[in-house]
Order: C-alpha cells, then structure tokens, then sequence
C-alpha cells in the first residue's frame, strides 16, 4: 500500500491536542516508512461509545494513508484499571466480565477499522507470561517521584484518597505494551498523555527507539460536563438505532458539538470555526448544524438513507409530536400483573431493571403520553397503549 504524508500530518495537527515530538513524527513522515500505529482498548464495558469511535476513527485515518494500526485488546491491563482521570481506586474486573466484554466490543472494532493493514493482539499474551524478575525489571523503569508528577495520583495523595500499588502497574504495563508491538506512534484520549509519554521512556531502556505520542480531544458526554462513559450512563453507542443516535447528539449542549464535528467529520478545522462564529454572531441556529452533525455520523455509522430517516424521525416527534410511524409493538395477556421495570427490559426499552426504575421514578416513562410512578400495574391499563421510554423510544402494546 502507498504511503502518504503530507495529508496525514495536516489532518493531525489540525485535530490533535498533542504531539510529542512533532519534529519527529514529521521525519517518520517523510521516510515513507510503514509506521505501526498502537491503540490499548481496555475492554472495561460491552459497548462501543461515539467517544471510542473518535479515536478509532483517527486510528482508521492512519490506515487509509498507508500505515499500519496494531490495536491492543488490554484483557490484562483491564484486570488493573485505568487510573487516568479516576479520583478512586477502580474496582478490579474479573476475567469472565472482561472476556464477556471483549467478545461484545471487538465484532464492532473490527467493522470500523480497515481489515488489510490491521493487527489486533492481546496484552494478555505477554503481561501474563512476565516473571517476578521481568516484573522487577519493569518497575526498575520510573521512580516513585515520576509516579507522582501525575495530576490524578498526586491530587488523590493530596486528599488523602487511597492509591494501590497496582495503580502504579498500569502505566508500566501500557508503556511494555509499546515495546511488545515496537510501536512507532501511540495514539489516545487527552488523559493519555501521561500514559504515552512514559511508553516512550520504557521503550528506550529497552533499546528501541521512542514513540511519538498523540492525543486527541475527548468527547464530552450528553449531559454536558462530564467524559464520555458507559459508567456515567452519558454515552451515545453505536450500536444504537439511528434515530437514537440522532436523537441524542440532538440534545447535546451547543458548545460541546465544535468536539464532535473536530473528530467526527473531516470538515477543515476552519471550516468549522466558521460553523462556531455563525451561531455566535446569530447568523444560523445550532439547531441546523447539530442536524447536518447527526446526518454525517448516521451516514458514516450506517449509510445516508438511514440518515436521512432518522432525521425525519426526530422531527415528527420532537417537533410535530407525532409518534413514530414503524413502532415496535408486543403482545401480553390481559388481565396479568406486570412488573414495569422488568417489562422494559425485555422489551429492550431499558439496558436494566435498575435502569428502567431510575427512569419510572424521574418521570421518563409514559403511557399514551401520562407519567407513571407505579412499578407494578394491570396489563389492562397498557393493552391498546402506547408505552414510551425518554424522548425517543416507543413500544405499541396489543392483546395476546
């Protein structure tokens, strides 16, 4: 495959938060070299966000211009847990979750990644074949002082939060991940950056050359504030319909969408000032730009036509107030007790119970458009009913 360079260090320095060094990477550029390109996916929840979908989709960006993506699958590293941006020591995740995990998020990985120059591997392979001696080694590699630099450990330390040891491994491990698969660019989320930076140190004292570090804006979630997370319950998946997705990044504040558009599409950076100075100076709605943002998505995700159907879809019934026109429907008996949460469960309105009894309790589930606070309830008061889950979810309720 040909290898292209000037296209692949605009399209980076346009969106990319860091790149360390640049100098470098723009001579691994010009040396037409196929560069291996990693990426550690700790598969920590069965689903893929939009917010992986970003960076995998920059990942992808490196494929189509010639080079090499080597996605690390972190089943050892997710035993351990992440402790960027985290506040608290992370829950340690058994492997049955994590196996469960990684067989639910990788079909989907794959479908968004080129297959010809795409190398998918576990850190499994070689972080659980280290010895007590390799282990030593490893550790011999930063200083506790180093450690500590880090902003998340040294604000926990500061409050007296508790730090495992095992945190301490996790860096260790990424960076001996980078020496595994003689990466010669690492690529993540803006937390990353520590991580990357201490990758390319560990490579060194294993006499390979460093690689570059780029990290890329995170994607702020729908409620606005916080990062995108399965756990915060503030993600957009994209294994959803399309008019869920459409609907969601719909109700996204206006001022976090410039994000979405930056690692979403491939708009020129300055194309997308200018979609921000529009809607500061009252020139167009953000309405209008966050519809054309949720067609590019659906279209990338899914293809035009479901685009288009999900955009209708909303404005029928956000905006018209009309219900759907292909609803999903079921059948019960009549004259049954039936538990609510449950009930939306298996219908796939909720992920869980405890989901579906947040819900009921905040006032987002609906009977022919009426609130319900009951948790059990006649199968009589729902045949012949429209049940409705949020803004965007419906199911029509007929007699068996």
């Amino acid at each position: 495959m040909e290898i292209y360079t000037g296209l692949i260090m605009e399209y980076l320095i346009e969106r990319a938060t860091n790149i360390n060094p640049k100098d470098d990477l723009e001579k691994l550029l010009k040396s037409k070299k196929n560069l291996r390109v990693k990426l550690g996916v700790d598969p920590t929840a069965p689903d893929v966000t939009l917010g992986w979908y970003a960076i995998l989709r920059m990942l992808r960006k490196f494929q189509d211009y010639g080079h090499t993506a080597v996605l690390i699958l972190g089943e050892f590293t997710a035993q351990v847990g992440d402790p960027s941006g985290k506040s608290e020591t992370r829950k340690v995740m058994g492997e049955n979750e994590i196996d469960d995990n990684a067989k639910g998020v990788l079909p989907i990985i794959k479908n968004i990644l080129n297959e010809n120059n795409l190398e998918i591997v576990s850190n499994k392979d070689w972080l659980s074949q280290l010895t007590i001696q390799d282990m030593m080694e490893l550790a011999s590699k930063t200083t506790l002082a180093q450690m500590m630099e880090r902003d998340d450990f040294s604000k926990r330390f500061g409050d007296n939060s508790p730090i495992s040891l095992l945190e301490f491994f996790y860096p260790l491990y990424q960076g001996y991940d980078s020496v595994a698969v003689k990466a010669d660019i690492e690529i993540g989320g803006n937390d990353q950056l520590w991580n990357l930076m201490l990758g390319r140190e560990i490579q060194k004292s294993y006499d390979l050359l460093p690689q570059i570090a780029i990290t890329f804006p995170l994607l702020v979630g729908t409620d606005g504030s916080k990062k995108m997370s399965q756990s915060l319950n503030n993600y957009i998946s994209i294994s959803d319909s399309p008019e869920n997705i459409f609907g969601k990044i719909m109700s996204i504040p206006d001022e976090i969408m410039w994000d979405y558009f930056t690692m979403l599409t491939d708009f020129d950076i300055s194309e997308i000032d200018n979609f921000r100075k529009n809607v500061n100076t009252g020139k167009t709605n953000p309405f209008d730009y966050k519809k054309m943002l949720g067609k590019l998505i659906i279209t990338e995700i899914y293809d035009e036509n479901s685009a288009l159907v999900a955009e209708s879809t909303f404005e029928n019934i956000t905006i018209n107030k009309n219900l759907p026109e292909n609803m999903p429907e079921t059948n019960i008996d009549d004259e049954i007790d039936v538990h609510l949460p449950n009930f939306l469960t298996e219908n796939e309105l909720t992920k869980s119970n405890s989901e579906a009894r947040r819900l009921i309790e905040s006032g987002s589930v609906k009977i022919d458009d009426q609130k319900v606070d009951l948790l059990d309830i006649n199968s009589s008061d729902l045949i012949g009913k429209t049940l409705q889950v949020g803004k965007r979810k419906f199911l029509k309720i007929n007699k068996k």
